[in-house]
């Protein structure tokens, strides 16, 4: 498994394995005050699954890390399982779109931030944004 895409949202969801993106690719989030509570914040990914990885959980951890690599205590953690659809070619890969919606994210300052996103002990991306206050 491999992520093709991964970016920060306001909202998304999939359906009928198709994602749908509300307020999406921004990498600043703009405060008037500190502490600020992110009322909707989702991770957006797509992963491309290879044949190798095809009905087996595929364990996938999202993290919240601060600017000093501290864990912030916001995470998801669940496993992906895609099977073989009868229409795909041997050995090809799919394409699997997915959202990690996390609510009312809580950030204690201005500074730099970071979701990671990890495979089996392996980073496959990390997603930087800043929060800053307004001027």
């Amino acid at each position: 498994m491999r992520l093709t895409s991964a970016m920060l949202a306001d909202a998304a969801q999939v359906t009928a394995g198709k994602l749908y993106v509300l307020g999406g690719a921004f990498d600043t989030i703009t405060a008037r005050t500190f502490p600020v509570v992110y009322r909707s914040l989702a991770v957006v990914l797509v992963a491309e699954v290879g044949p190798g990885d095809r009905n087996r959980d595929l364990p996938l951890r999202i993290t919240l890390l601060d600017e000093d690599g501290a864990d912030m205590g916001v995470e998801s953690v669940g496993n992906l399982r895609v099977g073989a659809p009868s229409s795909l070619p041997a050995g090809a890969a799919t394409v699997v779109p997915l959202v990690g919606a996390f609510g009312n994210v809580r950030f204690p300052k201005p500074g730099g931030y970071l979701f990671s996103v990890e495979h089996e002990g392996t980073e496959l991306a990390h997603i930087p944004f800043r929060v800053r206050l307004a001027t």
